[in-house]
């Protein structure tokens, strides 16, 4: 038996009403979702999945636009928090890994990929090697294990004083 496309509306079981293409019964290429709670999603579908690239908003004014795999933030992507935090930087299932920039509280990670090959995030978290600046003009530039400071690294201060060390768990050693 062949496929067939059509175009009417799909309810997903967690609510979302899916208007879109739809090939053997489930969301299939470009569509869009709705649910109550002000929840949407806009892109791509395959089998009934997000896939390739696509928009995802949250009622509380959050978004992610960026590549999806599988339901999954994959790929490049820009997640955007109703509270001012940003991450514009790469995601592996659904979390920030590899190369990324993360603005917060008014300071801003930089990961520096030419330096350490694996990356300057792994599982959500600061790893690898890169930078912090603060609102102050203070930064960090070294080793980052699990989110915090962890190896060789230098903190330069507002007035330009610099401190050299290694760190381990966040506290300079």
């Amino acid at each position: 038996m062949g496929s067939c496309y059509s175009q009417v509306p799909y309810t997903f079981p967690d609510g979302g009403i899916y208007n879109g293409e739809i090939k053997d019964g489930l969301p299939d290429g470009k569509g869009q979702i709705h649910w109550d709670n002000g929840t949407s999603f806009e892109g791509f579908f395959e089998k009934g999945k997000k896939v390739k690239k696509g928009i995802f908003k949250w009622g509380d004014s959050s978004h992610y636009e960026g590549e999806f795999l599988n339901e999954n933030f994959h790929g490049y992507g820009e997640y955007y928090w109703y509270n001012g935090k940003v991450y514009k930087g790469n995601w592996v299932d659904g979390k920030m890994e590899g190369q990324g920039t993360l603005i917060y509280e008014g300071k801003e990670y930089v990961g520096i990929a030419f330096i350490q090959l694996s990356g300057e995030f792994k599982n959500d978290k600061k790893h690898g090697f890169g930078e912090l600046r603060w609102p102050d003009g203070q930064k960090y530039i070294g080793n980052w294990k699990n989110g915090k400071q962890d190896g060789k690294g230098k903190l330069i201060q507002p007035n330009g004083h610099v401190i050299e060390g290694t760190w381990v768990k966040g506290k300079q050693q």
